[in-house]
Protein backbone atom coordinates (compact mmCIF):
# COMPACT_ATOMS: atom_id res chain seq x y z
CA UNK A 1 0.00 0.00 0.00
CA UNK A 2 2.75 2.28 0.90
CA UNK A 3 4.83 1.99 -2.30
CA UNK A 4 1.63 2.44 -4.55
CA UNK A 5 1.35 5.64 -3.16
CA UNK A 6 4.85 6.45 -3.40
CA UNK A 7 6.19 9.27 -6.35
CA UNK A 8 8.90 8.39 -8.52
CA UNK A 9 11.45 9.85 -5.88
CA UNK A 10 9.95 8.50 -3.13
CA UNK A 11 10.07 5.39 -4.90
CA UNK A 12 14.03 6.04 -5.61
CA UNK A 13 14.56 6.79 -1.62
CA UNK A 14 12.66 3.71 -0.41
CA UNK A 15 14.68 1.34 -2.79
CA UNK A 16 17.94 3.04 -1.54
CA UNK A 17 17.34 2.06 1.85
CA UNK A 18 18.93 -1.00 1.86
CA UNK A 19 18.82 -4.88 -0.37
CA UNK A 20 15.43 -6.03 1.28
CA UNK A 21 13.50 -2.71 0.43
CA UNK A 22 14.95 -2.21 -3.13
CA UNK A 23 14.06 -6.13 -3.92
CA UNK A 24 10.49 -5.24 -2.26
CA UNK A 25 10.40 -2.54 -4.51
CA UNK A 26 11.75 -4.31 -7.88
CA UNK A 27 8.64 -6.97 -6.90
CA UNK A 28 6.26 -3.80 -7.10
CA UNK A 29 7.65 -2.31 -10.44
CA UNK A 30 4.38 -3.06 -12.31
CA UNK A 31 2.36 -0.62 -9.84
CA UNK A 32 4.96 2.11 -11.05
CA UNK A 33 5.07 2.10 -15.00
CA UNK A 34 2.43 4.65 -15.25
CA UNK A 35 4.44 7.89 -14.19
CA UNK A 36 4.16 11.03 -14.80
CA UNK A 37 6.64 12.21 -17.56
CA UNK A 38 9.73 13.98 -16.91
CA UNK A 39 11.28 16.49 -18.90
CA UNK A 40 14.68 16.76 -19.42
CA UNK A 41 16.39 20.38 -19.93
CA UNK A 42 19.61 21.29 -20.34
CA UNK A 43 21.99 22.13 -18.36
CA UNK A 44 25.26 24.88 -17.87
CA UNK A 45 27.40 21.73 -17.19
CA UNK A 46 27.93 19.06 -20.01
CA UNK A 47 28.03 16.45 -17.91
CA UNK A 48 24.99 17.46 -15.83
CA UNK A 49 21.39 17.20 -16.73
CA UNK A 50 18.11 18.44 -15.43
CA UNK A 51 14.80 16.96 -15.67
CA UNK A 52 11.42 18.72 -14.69
CA UNK A 53 8.85 17.13 -12.76
CA UNK A 54 5.88 17.40 -14.38
CA UNK A 55 3.64 15.98 -10.93
CA UNK A 56 5.44 17.96 -8.54
CA UNK A 57 6.32 21.08 -10.78
CA UNK A 58 9.98 20.75 -9.50
CA UNK A 59 13.45 20.21 -11.26
CA UNK A 60 15.71 17.91 -10.04
CA UNK A 61 19.06 17.83 -11.12
CA UNK A 62 21.52 14.71 -11.83
CA UNK A 63 24.67 15.26 -11.97
CA UNK A 64 27.75 13.33 -13.70
CA UNK A 65 24.82 11.41 -15.93
CA UNK A 66 26.25 12.55 -18.73
CA UNK A 67 29.89 12.45 -17.97
CA UNK A 68 31.12 9.36 -20.35
CA UNK A 69 29.47 11.17 -23.93
CA UNK A 70 30.96 13.56 -25.91
CA UNK A 71 30.03 16.88 -26.78
CA UNK A 72 28.96 16.25 -29.95
CA UNK A 73 26.46 13.42 -28.54
CA UNK A 74 22.54 13.97 -29.62
CA UNK A 75 19.64 12.64 -28.19
CA UNK A 76 17.75 11.19 -30.84
CA UNK A 77 15.44 9.09 -28.87
CA UNK A 78 13.18 8.44 -25.39
CA UNK A 79 11.41 5.68 -24.83
CA UNK A 80 10.40 3.08 -21.84
CA UNK A 81 12.83 5.62 -19.22
CA UNK A 82 15.80 5.23 -21.51
CA UNK A 83 17.44 7.64 -24.22
CA UNK A 84 18.58 6.99 -27.14
CA UNK A 85 21.86 9.04 -27.62
CA UNK A 86 24.02 8.87 -31.02
CA UNK A 87 27.91 9.61 -31.11
CA UNK A 88 27.72 12.11 -33.90
CA UNK A 89 31.08 11.42 -35.26
CA UNK A 90 31.27 7.75 -35.42
CA UNK A 91 27.82 7.18 -35.97
CA UNK A 92 26.84 4.71 -33.06
CA UNK A 93 24.05 4.99 -30.91
CA UNK A 94 23.60 4.24 -27.23
CA UNK A 95 21.33 2.81 -24.85
CA UNK A 96 21.73 4.81 -21.67
CA UNK A 97 19.12 4.98 -18.52
CA UNK A 98 20.22 8.89 -16.89
CA UNK A 99 18.20 7.71 -13.67
CA UNK A 100 19.45 4.26 -12.95
CA UNK A 101 23.19 4.87 -12.06
CA UNK A 102 24.19 5.52 -15.62
CA UNK A 103 23.63 2.17 -16.75
CA UNK A 104 24.01 2.21 -20.59
CA UNK A 105 24.57 -0.01 -23.32
CA UNK A 106 26.17 -0.01 -27.32
CA UNK A 107 24.09 -0.45 -30.09
CA UNK A 108 25.75 -1.75 -33.77
CA UNK A 109 26.93 1.27 -36.21
CA UNK A 110 23.99 2.61 -37.80
CA UNK A 111 25.10 1.90 -41.52
CA UNK A 112 25.42 5.04 -43.89
CA UNK A 113 23.44 5.98 -46.40
CA UNK A 114 24.09 6.72 -50.17
CA UNK A 115 22.41 10.37 -49.41
CA UNK A 116 23.76 11.00 -45.94
CA UNK A 117 25.51 14.55 -45.99
CA UNK A 118 29.25 14.98 -44.53
CA UNK A 119 29.47 16.49 -41.23
CA UNK A 120 25.88 16.68 -41.22
CA UNK A 121 23.73 16.89 -37.69
CA UNK A 122 23.06 13.47 -36.30
CA UNK A 123 19.21 14.03 -36.79
CA UNK A 124 19.63 13.62 -40.05
CA UNK A 125 21.46 10.15 -39.90
CA UNK A 126 18.61 9.53 -37.31
CA UNK A 127 15.25 11.01 -36.85
CA UNK A 128 14.10 8.94 -34.14
CA UNK A 129 14.23 5.96 -32.17
CA UNK A 130 12.21 3.93 -30.17
CA UNK A 131 12.59 0.47 -28.13
CA UNK A 132 10.35 -2.50 -27.70
CA UNK A 133 10.41 -2.64 -23.80
CA UNK A 134 12.31 -1.44 -21.10
CA UNK A 135 15.86 -3.30 -21.61
CA UNK A 136 15.88 -3.46 -17.40
CA UNK A 137 13.32 -5.75 -17.05
CA UNK A 138 13.28 -8.05 -20.85
CA UNK A 139 16.20 -9.34 -22.92
CA UNK A 140 14.35 -9.60 -25.59
CA UNK A 141 13.69 -6.03 -26.47
CA UNK A 142 14.12 -4.32 -30.32
CA UNK A 143 15.01 -0.81 -31.38
CA UNK A 144 13.15 0.85 -34.59
CA UNK A 145 14.69 3.67 -36.27
CA UNK A 146 14.08 6.33 -38.57
CA UNK A 147 17.19 7.03 -40.39
CA UNK A 148 18.80 8.85 -43.53
CA UNK A 149 17.61 11.71 -45.92
CA UNK A 150 15.66 11.97 -48.55
CA UNK A 151 14.87 9.16 -48.80
CA UNK A 152 14.32 7.84 -44.97
CA UNK A 153 14.65 4.34 -43.72
CA UNK A 154 13.46 1.72 -41.24
CA UNK A 155 15.73 -0.35 -39.12
CA UNK A 156 15.59 -2.77 -36.35
CA UNK A 157 18.37 -4.17 -33.92
CA UNK A 158 17.18 -7.03 -31.67
CA UNK A 159 18.23 -7.67 -28.53
CA UNK A 160 21.87 -9.97 -29.79
CA UNK A 161 22.26 -8.87 -33.27
CA UNK A 162 25.34 -7.88 -34.56
CA UNK A 163 24.11 -5.10 -37.02
CA UNK A 164 20.91 -3.44 -37.75
CA UNK A 165 18.54 -4.54 -40.13
CA UNK A 166 16.76 -2.61 -43.06
CA UNK A 167 12.51 -2.99 -43.48
CA UNK A 168 11.54 -2.81 -46.64
CA UNK A 169 9.15 0.34 -46.54
CA UNK A 170 7.47 1.44 -49.53
CA UNK A 171 7.78 5.13 -48.73
CA UNK A 172 9.95 7.82 -49.07
CA UNK A 173 9.93 9.97 -46.36
CA UNK A 174 8.43 8.41 -42.76
CA UNK A 175 7.27 10.69 -39.47
CA UNK A 176 6.82 8.19 -36.68
CA UNK A 177 7.24 5.03 -35.48
CA UNK A 178 5.54 3.10 -32.41
CA UNK A 179 5.65 -0.43 -31.20
CA UNK A 180 2.27 -1.84 -30.29
CA UNK A 181 1.52 -5.63 -29.18
CA UNK A 182 4.84 -6.99 -31.09
CA UNK A 183 4.48 -4.94 -33.98
CA UNK A 184 6.12 -1.93 -35.74
CA UNK A 185 4.06 0.63 -36.97
CA UNK A 186 5.42 3.40 -39.30
CA UNK A 187 3.46 6.18 -40.67
CA UNK A 188 4.54 8.03 -44.02
CA UNK A 189 4.49 11.45 -44.68
CA UNK A 190 1.63 11.34 -46.88
CA UNK A 191 -0.31 9.82 -44.57
CA UNK A 192 0.00 5.90 -44.87
CA UNK A 193 0.99 3.45 -42.36
CA UNK A 194 3.09 0.56 -42.50
CA UNK A 195 3.06 -2.29 -40.14
CA UNK A 196 5.71 -4.95 -39.08
CA UNK A 197 4.65 -8.22 -37.18
CA UNK A 198 8.12 -8.69 -34.95
CA UNK A 199 6.37 -12.39 -33.63
CA UNK A 200 7.93 -13.31 -36.64
CA UNK A 201 11.62 -14.83 -37.05
CA UNK A 202 12.17 -12.01 -39.78
CA UNK A 203 9.60 -8.99 -39.57
CA UNK A 204 6.64 -9.35 -42.41
CA UNK A 205 4.32 -6.64 -43.33
CA UNK A 206 0.82 -6.89 -42.67
CA UNK A 207 -1.17 -3.73 -43.07
CA UNK A 208 -0.21 -0.90 -45.81
CA UNK A 209 -2.83 1.83 -44.51
CA UNK A 210 -3.82 4.17 -47.47
CA UNK A 211 -4.13 7.66 -45.91
CA UNK A 212 -7.56 9.24 -45.20
CA UNK A 213 -9.44 11.34 -47.60
CA UNK A 214 -9.97 14.89 -47.92
CA UNK A 215 -11.63 15.83 -44.77
CA UNK A 216 -8.57 16.55 -43.23
CA UNK A 217 -8.15 19.60 -41.38
CA UNK A 218 -9.32 22.97 -41.45
CA UNK A 219 -9.33 25.11 -44.71
CA UNK A 220 -6.98 27.92 -42.80
CA UNK A 221 -4.31 25.85 -42.79
CA UNK A 222 -4.29 23.55 -46.09
CA UNK A 223 -4.92 26.30 -48.42
CA UNK A 224 -1.65 28.76 -46.86
CA UNK A 225 1.19 26.43 -47.43
CA UNK A 226 3.28 29.11 -46.61
CA UNK A 227 2.06 30.26 -43.43
CA UNK A 228 1.06 26.90 -41.89
CA UNK A 229 3.33 23.58 -41.28
CA UNK A 230 2.38 20.09 -39.62
CA UNK A 231 4.17 17.32 -37.90
CA UNK A 232 2.60 14.05 -37.49
CA UNK A 233 2.82 11.35 -34.56
CA UNK A 234 1.34 7.86 -33.90
CA UNK A 235 0.67 7.45 -30.30
CA UNK A 236 -1.02 4.19 -28.51
CA UNK A 237 -3.53 5.03 -26.62
CA UNK A 238 -5.95 2.63 -24.70
CA UNK A 239 -4.43 -0.03 -26.80
CA UNK A 240 -5.80 1.80 -30.12
CA UNK A 241 -3.38 3.39 -32.49
CA UNK A 242 -4.04 7.10 -33.32
CA UNK A 243 -2.66 9.71 -35.26
CA UNK A 244 -2.12 13.55 -34.44
CA UNK A 245 -1.56 16.14 -36.34
CA UNK A 246 0.10 19.19 -35.04
CA UNK A 247 -0.27 21.84 -37.21
CA UNK A 248 2.70 25.04 -36.47
CA UNK A 249 2.37 28.34 -37.84
CA UNK A 250 5.70 29.33 -39.77
CA UNK A 251 5.66 32.97 -38.33
CA UNK A 252 3.94 34.00 -35.43
CA UNK A 253 3.50 37.26 -34.49
CA UNK A 254 2.82 38.82 -30.69
CA UNK A 255 -0.66 38.59 -31.15
CA UNK A 256 -0.36 34.73 -31.92
CA UNK A 257 -1.59 35.14 -35.75
CA UNK A 258 0.00 33.13 -37.90
CA UNK A 259 1.70 35.74 -41.24
CA UNK A 260 3.71 35.38 -44.32
CA UNK A 261 7.40 35.95 -44.11
CA UNK A 262 7.14 38.98 -46.04
CA UNK A 263 5.02 40.58 -43.58
CA UNK A 264 7.77 39.41 -40.64
CA UNK A 265 9.02 42.74 -39.27
CA UNK A 266 12.44 43.98 -39.82
CA UNK A 267 13.22 44.89 -36.09
CA UNK A 268 15.48 42.27 -34.83
CA UNK A 269 13.55 41.94 -31.62
CA UNK A 270 10.51 41.17 -33.26
CA UNK A 271 11.66 37.75 -35.00
CA UNK A 272 8.08 36.38 -35.24
CA UNK A 273 9.03 32.52 -34.62
CA UNK A 274 7.26 29.35 -35.50
CA UNK A 275 4.61 28.11 -33.06
CA UNK A 276 2.39 25.22 -32.88
CA UNK A 277 -1.79 26.58 -33.01
CA UNK A 278 -3.71 23.38 -33.00
CA UNK A 279 -3.81 19.80 -32.90
CA UNK A 280 -6.38 17.16 -34.71
CA UNK A 281 -6.31 13.60 -33.72
CA UNK A 282 -7.06 10.79 -35.48
CA UNK A 283 -8.10 6.93 -34.33
CA UNK A 284 -7.49 4.28 -36.74
CA UNK A 285 -10.49 1.73 -37.48
CA UNK A 286 -8.86 -1.55 -38.32
CA UNK A 287 -12.04 -3.15 -39.17
CA UNK A 288 -12.71 -0.21 -41.54
CA UNK A 289 -8.73 0.10 -42.67
CA UNK A 290 -9.65 4.46 -42.43
CA UNK A 291 -8.89 7.16 -40.19
CA UNK A 292 -11.73 8.46 -38.03
CA UNK A 293 -11.15 11.98 -36.29
CA UNK A 294 -11.65 12.03 -32.54
CA UNK A 295 -12.27 15.42 -30.72
CA UNK A 296 -12.07 14.35 -27.31
CA UNK A 297 -9.47 12.66 -25.08
CA UNK A 298 -11.31 11.88 -21.72
CA UNK A 299 -9.63 11.01 -19.10
CA UNK A 300 -6.29 10.78 -21.46
CA UNK A 301 -3.41 13.22 -21.79
CA UNK A 302 -0.41 12.75 -24.47
CA UNK A 303 2.86 13.72 -24.63
CA UNK A 304 4.58 14.31 -28.08
CA UNK A 305 8.32 15.59 -29.39
CA UNK A 306 11.38 14.01 -30.08
CA UNK A 307 10.53 11.39 -27.54
CA UNK A 308 8.15 8.03 -28.31
CA UNK A 309 4.44 9.18 -28.32
CA UNK A 310 2.54 8.53 -24.75
CA UNK A 311 -0.54 8.15 -23.73
CA UNK A 312 -1.35 8.48 -19.97
CA UNK A 313 -4.53 8.08 -17.95
CA UNK A 314 -5.25 11.36 -16.05
CA UNK A 315 -7.28 9.02 -13.19
CA UNK A 316 -3.90 6.90 -12.69
CA UNK A 317 -1.44 9.86 -12.66
CA UNK A 318 -1.17 13.30 -11.35
CA UNK A 319 0.38 16.37 -12.85
CA UNK A 320 -1.71 16.37 -15.85
CA UNK A 321 -4.42 17.64 -17.55
CA UNK A 322 -7.17 15.15 -19.01
CA UNK A 323 -8.30 15.96 -23.10
CA UNK A 324 -4.69 17.73 -23.17
CA UNK A 325 -1.39 17.27 -25.26
CA UNK A 326 1.77 18.32 -24.06
CA UNK A 327 4.26 19.18 -26.67
CA UNK A 328 7.96 19.93 -27.09
CA UNK A 329 9.92 21.23 -29.98
CA UNK A 330 11.07 18.75 -32.09
CA UNK A 331 11.90 21.03 -35.57
CA UNK A 332 15.83 20.01 -35.02
CA UNK A 333 17.20 21.40 -38.40
CA UNK A 334 15.64 25.04 -37.18
CA UNK A 335 16.86 24.18 -33.65
CA UNK A 336 20.14 23.33 -35.14
CA UNK A 337 20.76 25.24 -37.97
CA UNK A 338 19.77 28.93 -36.53
CA UNK A 339 21.63 27.83 -33.38
CA UNK A 340 22.69 31.73 -32.92
CA UNK A 341 19.77 33.36 -32.80
CA UNK A 342 18.68 33.28 -28.80
CA UNK A 343 14.93 33.88 -29.62
CA UNK A 344 14.36 30.85 -32.51
CA UNK A 345 14.72 27.61 -31.91
CA UNK A 346 13.99 25.23 -29.59
CA UNK A 347 11.30 27.42 -28.02
CA UNK A 348 8.47 25.62 -29.61
CA UNK A 349 6.26 23.65 -26.48
CA UNK A 350 3.73 23.89 -24.45
CA UNK A 351 0.05 22.39 -23.28
CA UNK A 352 -3.18 22.53 -26.04
CA UNK A 353 -5.96 21.69 -24.65
CA UNK A 354 -8.93 19.46 -27.02
CA UNK A 355 -11.66 21.21 -25.33
CA UNK A 356 -10.59 24.99 -25.57
CA UNK A 357 -8.39 24.51 -28.09
CA UNK A 358 -5.66 26.74 -26.75
CA UNK A 359 -1.55 26.27 -25.86
CA UNK A 360 -0.10 27.80 -22.50
CA UNK A 361 2.49 26.90 -21.20
CA UNK A 362 3.29 24.24 -18.03
CA UNK A 363 7.35 25.43 -17.34
CA UNK A 364 8.15 29.02 -16.29
CA UNK A 365 11.06 28.59 -18.80
CA UNK A 366 13.75 31.49 -18.64
CA UNK A 367 15.46 31.40 -22.00
CA UNK A 368 13.27 31.56 -25.51
CA UNK A 369 15.80 28.58 -27.34
CA UNK A 370 16.40 25.90 -25.35
CA UNK A 371 18.67 23.72 -26.76
CA UNK A 372 19.46 20.62 -26.46
CA UNK A 373 16.06 20.21 -27.17
CA UNK A 374 13.75 18.44 -24.26
CA UNK A 375 13.18 15.17 -24.31
CA UNK A 376 9.79 13.72 -22.65
CA UNK A 377 11.61 10.97 -20.31
CA UNK A 378 9.01 8.37 -18.37
CA UNK A 379 11.72 7.66 -15.87
CA UNK A 380 12.52 3.68 -14.64
CA UNK A 381 14.91 3.41 -11.26
CA UNK A 382 16.06 -0.13 -12.86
Amino acid sequence: MIIKRLSFVGMLRFKAVCSSWNSIARSYAASIINQTPWLTLPSDDDHTRRFYSLEEKKVYTVKNSFQDFPGASWCVGSSHGWLVILDEPNNIPLLFNPISENRSMELPHIPSTTNSLLGSPPFYHVAKAVLSSDPSCNNNFSVAIIYGIQPSRLAFYNRGDEEWTDLNGEHQEYCDIIFHNDKLFALADNGCVEAWDFRKPSPNKIINLQPASAKELDLDYTSNRDKFSTNTYLVESSDEIMSVVRCIGNFVNEEGKAIHEIDVPDEPNSPCPYRTLQFYVFKLNFAANKWEEVECLPNCALFLGGSQSISLSTKDVSGCEENSIYFTDDRWDEIELLGDTDSYGGHDMGVYNLEDKVVKQFYPFDKCRIDPPPFWIVPSPW
